[in-house]
């Protein structure tokens, strides 16, 4: 069980943090004592309380732009994929915007 899942419902025991007095006995977890727990989650564990940690500080409505933004580039990419998008390579792109700006 992760510590994200955990820190999400209360109500469930998760082995990473017996032993540690926190908020299901009253006491107040200290922020060592936090960092010390995550330090003995896996890697994959630590990656998705750090996501779960990172979107918890973005502004209301960021993350859902982020959403937006990811289905776009995903339906652009399958389109280029598809053929239906066509593509510049990066020098040529350049060459046509001097050339429009009449540098």
């Amino acid at each position: 069980m992760s510590l994200v899942m955990f820190m999400l419902d209360p109500g469930l025991h998760s082995p990473v943090l017996d032993g540690v007095r926190g908020p299901l006995d009253g006491s107040r977890m200290t922020l060592a004592k936090v960092q010390e727990s995550a330090m003995e989650l896996s890697a994959g564990e630590r990656a998705e309380l750090l996501d779960w940690l990172w979107d918890g500080l973005q502004p209301r409505g960021v993350l859902e732009l982020q959403e937006r933004w990811a289905e776009e580039s995903e339906q652009r990419i399958d389109a280029v994929d598809r053929g239906d998008l066509p593509t510049v390579d990066g020098p040529s792109a350049l060459e046509e915007l001097r050339r429009s700006l009449g540098a």
